[in-house]
């Protein structure tokens, strides 16, 4: 429980004795001197509040665990002491007549002690209970809120490698060929690396930073390419404050080029659109393909299996998935309520 809930809690609990300690003197102001009247309150109500506080010690000790019987003993040994010293208390008082009482002895006093006793513990009992179910679904939402976030960063774990071993080998075979190109595609490897290890582990991101790692990572693409591929990611005005799940839209487009028939097809193409209307982001991705042609990485990558696994954990009422696999053509438009 947090500091301020705690105050809050404390607050009314002491609210609520105040109230009916007040209650208490004023209905038997009327027939008892206020000083009086007040000691009689403060004397039946310090009992009553050991009683409430006490029992609830015992039901989280022993009535929660199923220790009944134990449970039993103690509770009938609290309130046997209590009712013992609230009739003494009140046996003080005798001397006034009080209309509303029918008798005002012993046998009487102690009658009605034990009534309003039982009253207290039931209350009492309810309350611990109350407040045992809330914990337990505290401490249930915080494991699953840790399982979901274990889930999220093994499923980024899987992204990453595969990322990075695509990458050099992109550089590796430019490497070989002692190409130009080698040292600036480095230079944007460890660009896009500095954003995988360390914004990609953060929880959100700023969604104009993601899309600069697209760009990145096209730019990356092209140069392997002897020749330019068709290739177009067009996108409208971000606005600064929008956060998104890191690394959720750059397999998208990993995928597109790993699958879209550039060596084959002069003719091949991908598109990529990125839209934001009402803090709802559109994304759109698009690749001709061959279908009779072999998967190119033989180890598979995560695929999209894993993009829908971290949706469905970060945003499970808040997108939508779909996608299109044609024999000449493979297209995912993806919605999420940023």
């Amino acid at each position: 429980m947090t500091g301020d809930k705690q105050k809050l809690q404390i607050g009314v609990q002491v609210s609520i004795w105040l109230l009916f300690g007040l209650s208490y003197t004023l209905i038997f102001a009327r027939f008892i001197p206020a000083l009086h009247s007040f000691v009689r309150a403060l004397g039946n109500m310090l009992p009553m509040i050991v009683l409430f506080y006490g029992n609830m010690r015992l039901v989280e000790r022993f009535f929660i665990p199923k220790l009944y019987v134990r449970y039993a003993v103690w509770c009938l040994l609290l309130t046997t002491l209590v009712t013992a010293v609230r009739t003494q208390i009140n046996l003080l008082f005798t001397g006034y007549d009080i209309d509303f009482l029918p008798e005002h002895n012993q046998k009487f006093l102690r009658l009605a002690s034990i009534i309003s006793n039982t009253g207290v513990i039931l209350i009492s009992t309810i309350y611990q209970l109350l407040i045992h179910r809330g914990n337990q679904e505290k401490k249930a939402l915080l494991a699953a809120n840790e399982h979901q976030e274990a889930q999220l960063q093994f499923l980024r774990s899987q992204i990453n490698p595969h990322f990075l071993f695509n990458t050099l080998n992109n550089i590796y075979s430019l490497a070989v060929t002692h190409s130009q190109k080698t040292a600036p595609m480095v230079l944007q490897l460890s660009e896009l690396l500095r954003y995988v290890v360390y914004e990609g582990q953060a929880e959100k991101v700023e969604l104009e930073r993601e899309v600069q790692q697209i760009n990145r990572f096209i730019s990356l693409f092209q140069m392997r390419q002897e020749e330019p591929v068709d290739i177009q990611f067009k996108t409208t005005t971000i606005p600064e404050d929008l956060k998104i799940e890191p690394m959720i839209l750059i397999p998208l487009v990993e995928n597109c080029f790993k699958h879209c028939d550039f060596d084959t097809d002069p003719q091949a193409s991908t598109r990529i659109a990125l839209k934001v209307e009402n803090n709802e982001l559109y994304f759109h991705t698009y690749n001709t393909r061959d279908d009779l042609d072999l998967q190119k990485d033989a180890t598979g990558g995560v695929g999209l299996k894993n993009i829908r696994k971290r949706l469905g954990l970060k945003y499970p009422d808040g997108h939508r998935l779909e996608i299109d696999k044609q024999p000449k053509s493979f297209q995912v438009d993806l919605y999420i309520k940023l």
